[in-house]
């Protein structure tokens, strides 16, 4: 599915919620976004044997989605223009990936944190 169409129906969705409810505040997207999210954690936590749970209480895919509809509603609040934000985050991710002393420290950080040997033990 194309990012536009995606845009264009979370739109709709939220002009026919506002219909319904009212508008929402830009704090209380934020505060959805977090609740949705750690539906998420939840969901993972479940799949993943951490969280005692039935597997059916698991909603990954929706969950996911959820959130993905919060945060094409938050940009739209804000006028934020998600393409363009999307490319440049993935040209920073590229850039920062192809500097070699960056990445580098970043496996000595994951090697470091994997082993524990961190100031905290210290």
């Amino acid at each position: 599915m194309k990012l536009e169409k995606m845009m264009n129906d979370a739109q709709e969705l939220s002009q026919r919620f506002h219909e319904v409810v009212g508008p929402w505040e830009r704090s209380l997207l934020v505060t959805h976004l977090a609740a949705v999210v750690g539906r998420l954690a939840d969901d993972v936590m479940i799949i993943e044997g951490k969280l005692a749970m039935p597997l059916e209480n698991a909603h990954l895919a929706r969950n996911i989605a959820d959130a993905l509809i919060q945060l094409i509603r938050l940009s739209k609040s804000y006028q934020i223009d998600l393409e363009r934000a999307w490319g440049e985050l993935l040209e920073e991710a590229r850039s920062g990936l192809s500097n070699e002393a960056l990445v580098t420290m970043m496996r000595d950080t994951i090697r470091q944190n994997q082993t524990g040997d961190t100031e905290y033990d210290k």
